[in-house]
């Protein structure tokens, strides 16, 4: 059985051979740059999931600004030239540690109207779906996941997270017309992305450290729908296709949204923040847990054989069926000792008693 064949079964509710490992957030590099060169200095190779040999590969679409000029859309911009713009023109700039987050400056900060909102430029895919690496990929047996967008993130990235909370609550039409607005894209990029690639990957942080960054009916009446919508096209056109949702913090009170919406593979189930191993007793039966080490204590912190003994637990109280998937919480961020990724990628490779 290969890696993709292994992959497969686990998604459809078998109990596959080997649990799937990877160092990579769903289809977002896991290394973040200091990290890379870390792993390009100790071992002189330049691709992290062929040397450790990963469960899946990665392979996405690039997309590009829609309009001439992403500055135009800000009313004020720091002079510095250290600000990049993402797809949606919603401007980075980067701040302290590299590899660290950064502050950001959002386009849709001061509409007041809808008008305003549709008229605002979607991203425009690059990239053509002929996808010749991915055929290299299957050819070779692994599994392709891809990026493949976000709809609550997104539309606070480019409204700002207290002023699209407000729309929520004061101007639900404005949030309806910036969600719309982002699930139009996100569905375009998914079904596009659906040519080739096995697993869609979103990304859409809904929690908190302690609990949802928006109330739980308030997810359901206004981003729920839009996944629907999404996941329903794609499987429209694709209907072997699978999807990954990203989500930190503590989501419990969306979990079985999450599942009912159809999505596969559920990630990160936070450590710090949810029950990990009560989660997957209660849903894993219906959609494939990540057994994940915390990137934000046990990588970072943690020593070697700290961070062996954690993935030895995550295999015993979240693999015993082998319905999981072993990978790290979030990106490896660069305060973390080379010797523990190494320490992470063997334990996970190691065959148990």
């Amino acid at each position: 059985m290969n890696k993709r064949e292994n992959l497969e079964l686990l998604l459809k509710g078998g109990s596959p051979p080997w649990i799937p490992f990877t160092l990579d957030v769903g289809g977002v590099p896991g290394f973040t740059d200091p990290i890379q060169r870390r792993f390009e200095e100790e071992t002189g190779a330049r691709d992290p999931a062929e040397f450790f040999d990963y469960d899946f590969r990665t392979f996405s679409l690039k997309a590009r600004f829609g309009g001439e000029d992403p500055r135009a859309a800000h009313r004020s911009l720091p002079a510095s030239a250290s600000v990049r713009f993402d797809e949606w023109g919603i401007g980075h700039e980067a701040e302290g540690l590299e590899g660290t987050y950064e502050r950001m400056h959002c386009p849709l900060a001061h509409v007041e109207n809808i008008r305003d909102v549709e008229r605002y430029p979607i991203p425009i895919i690059e990239e053509s779906p002929s996808f010749p690496q991915i055929a290299d990929f299957h050819g070779r047996g692994y599994p392709v996941f891809g990026y493949a967008g976000s709809i609550y993130e997104w539309s606070w990235w480019l409204r700002g997270m207290e002023a699209f909370m407000m729309d929520l609550l004061d101007e639900p039409a404005l949030a309806e017309a910036i969600t719309r607005r982002v699930t139009d894209y996100t569905k375009a990029l998914a079904c596009a992305s659906a040519a080739g690639i096995d697993v869609l990957c979103f990304y859409d942080d809904a929690g908190s450290q302690q609990a949802m960054q928006i109330a739980p009916d308030l997810w359901r009446r206004f981003i729920k729908p839009r996944w629907a919508e999404v996941l329903d096209a794609v499987r429209a056109i694709s209907p072997g296709t699978y999807f990954f949702l990203h989500s930190c913090g503590n989501i419990a009170a969306i979990v079985p949204d999450v599942i009912d919406l159809g999505f596969h593979v559920l990630h990160p189930l936070q450590p710090e923040c949810l029950d990990a191993t009560r989660i997957k007793r209660e849903f894993g039966s219906r959609i494939a847990c990540c057994a994940t080490v915390s990137a934000q204590r046990i990588l970072p912190f943690g020593k070697p054989e700290e961070v062996r003994a954690e993935v030895r637990r995550l295999k015993r109280e979240m693999g015993d069926d082998r319905r999981c998937i072993l990978c790290p919480s979030n990106r490896i961020q660069p305060e973390t000792p080379w010797e523990n990724v190494v320490a992470f990628a063997e334990a996970a490779r190691q065959e148990e008693e």
